[in-house]
């Protein structure tokens, strides 16, 4: 399994393959499966936090900045990402997600 980083970009055809079990990081405001019958599900809206030396977790303030999808059964989503601020200037880009059967893994492609 893999953690994928897909930066989806306005007026392109924005499409990723992934195998089933990998989770897409999308750095985002947030996101909507528009289709797909179960081949990817949306785990959430998340905003970045850092932990400190001393333990606590640092929160910086402002909307979400990133959307995890995890790829769950062979066959292809659509997501409509949303983009840009969501209070002052949003917007939106479509990503085609195809997701395939676990290969197995080999040298150059860990699991």
């Amino acid at each position: 399994m893999r953690l994928i980083e897909v930066r989806p970009a306005a007026g392109e055809q924005n499409r990723v393959v992934v195998a089933q079990g990998d989770v897409v990081l999308i750095r985002a405001s947030g996101g909507r499966l528009t289709s797909g019958n179960g081949a990817v599900e949306m785990l959430g809206s998340f905003r970045s936090a850092f932990a400190g030396r001393d333990g606590n977790v640092l929160t910086p303030a402002g909307p979400p900045n990133a959307v995890l999808l995890r790829a769950v059964l062979p066959g292809r989503a659509n997501v409509a990402v949303s983009t840009g601020d969501p209070w002052r200037s949003p917007g939106s880009v479509a990503l085609e997600i195809e997701v395939v059967p676990p290969s197995g893994g080999s040298a150059s492609d860990p699991q």
